[in-house]
């Protein structure tokens, strides 16, 4: 009973009217006219009070008398997935007892996902619409306020939901803008995106926040400026040491949170990842990981790396695979390059026998330069004494002293040639050479490269490179 006159005629599509018992009802106008879900088999009977409509169902007092196509299909914005619903054959699904808990894409979500509902009418078609919407299903009714930070839900498909609580709740990449619209069998939240099945939607970032023992790494992420890295694309492979592990390494987040800082936080963060997805099953003994920092770790036996254990393994990300670990990982320290070890490994490790030849090589220069010194010194003297003697130099003045003034002709013939005066050297006695001449008393070479001659009338000539001149 409703407490108003109520024709046939002003019952339109989706109109609910309070019943006097102050719970309400909800009309359907097609072929004929419906009050909840019993028809009206006569319509207007006019009283001196009031109107008659004759229905063939007793109405059972409800807050919710529409299910969920139904109340989904007055809401105005979801004609595009009621029809989907039709089509995938689901109509009678989510009309039954429930209860279920709906997340309905608006009219504008299925524009902007691209569902053309005319390219799925086909057998596979109809089953690929099923999967999507089924995933945004659950079974059971969940309320907005029973929805929590980094909670999962199956959805009746099977796969899993993930939510996160902020200013707004958030299903997978979903906002819910307008929750909690109850039904007689369950609870639609309407959501501003299609939903695409998968079996693990949260990004690397956000399941190791979900994780609960990862707040450490959550946050050096953050203080690193890496955890856009970590949301791309990938996939990637993250070793992920927990709370215990950052706080057996000792690292300071506070004391890092300088520009050098960030540097070093940095390059600790990448060598724990791995570009591309390494499951589990694929860490043999031995395996090289090339890290995203630029350094290389192994594989130790029992899947290993430095260390560090791998306690959980194959945490499934919507871009890569996280393994928890239970330990740092410490990039190699940079090692300076040591010439001095590394030519001498060079050549320990290229040639053994090159050592051996290299030590005979200097002990003979060795031996040879001092015999040289020994020669010239002995040459020197006896040089000295044949000159002094000859009167040529005085063993009291210096050698370098004595400076050529005066041009001579050379003793052997020569065609004529014009010659210019070249500078005398100063007279040097040093390495004696054989006589080849007559008149001529000594030879001899000096350590400049100067050739001497002493005459037998007492002269000294010295060689110019074309002529013999006298000296001075």
């Amino acid at each position: 009973m409703v407490g108003a006159n109520v024709p046939a005629a002003n019952v339109t599509e989706c109109m609910t009217a309070d019943a006097v018992n102050g719970q309400p009802l909800a009309f359907t106008v097609g072929d004929g006219v419906m009050v909840n879900d019993a028809n009206v088999t006569t319509a207007d009977v006019t009283t001196s009070n009031g109107i008659i409509h004759v229905i063939d169902k007793v109405l059972t007092p409800t807050d919710t008398p529409n299910d969920l196509p139904r109340t989904a299909q007055c809401t105005g914005v979801h004609s595009s997935l009621v029809a989907a619903v039709i089509q995938a054959e689901l109509l009678e699904t989510l009309q039954s007892a429930g209860p279920f808990t709906l997340f309905a894409p608006t009219d504008q979500a299925f524009a902007d996902a691209g569902i053309d509902l005319a390219a799925l009418d086909t057998a596979e078609g109809k089953q690929t619409l099923s999967d999507i919407l089924l995933y945004h299903v659950v079974a059971g009714a969940v309320p907005s306020s029973a929805v929590t930070e980094c909670m999962s839900a199956d959805a009746v498909n099977g796969q899993p939901l993930a939510f996160t609580v902020g200013e707004t709740v958030m299903v997978n990449d979903a906002t819910v803008t307008t929750a909690d619209v109850n039904t007689s069998n369950g609870i639609i939240h309407v959501i501003d995106k299609v939903l695409t099945p998968t079996d693990a939607h949260n990004d690397i970032a956000r399941t190791a926040g979900c994780t609960g023992i990862h707040t450490s790494l959550v946050a050096a992420l953050v203080q690193a400026e890496l955890v856009a890295t970590l949301q791309g694309e990938g996939p990637f492979t993250v070793f992920a040491p927990t709370d215990e592990a950052f706080a057996a390494a000792g690292i300071d987040l506070a004391a890092l949170d300088t520009p050098e800082g960030k540097a070093t936080l940095t390059d600790i963060l990448l060598y724990h990842v791995h570009a591309g997805s390494v499951m589990a099953a694929d860490l043999s003994n031995g395996l090289p990981i090339a890290m995203v920092n630029g350094d290389n770790t192994t594989v130790g036996n029992g899947a290993i790396l430095n260390g560090a254990n791998i306690t959980l393994a194959d945490v499934k990300a919507s871009n890569g695979v996280i393994h928890v670990i239970d330990m740092v990982l410490m990039p190699p320290a940079d090692e300076v390059e040591d010439t001095t070890d590394s030519d001498s490994e060079g050549l320990s490790d290229g040639d053994g026998g090159n050592i051996g030849t290299v030590l005979i090589a200097v002990g003979a220069l060795v031996v040879v330069a001092a015999v040289g010194v020994l020669l010239f010194l002995r040459q020197r003297n006896s040089a000295t004494i044949n000159l002094a003697s000859s009167g040529i130099i005085d063993n009291m003045q210096p050698m370098g002293s004595m400076m050529a003034t005066t041009q001579a002709a050379q003793t052997t013939t020569y065609a004529p040639t014009t010659t210019t005066a070249a500078a005398q050297p100063a007279v040097q006695a040093t390495q004696q050479t054989a006589s080849p001449d007559v008149g001529v008393v000594q030879q001899w070479t000096d350590m400049n490269g100067y050739t001497w001659r002493t005459m037998e009338d007492g002269s000294t000539l010295w060689w110019t490179g074309s002529t013999w001149e006298k000296y001075a």
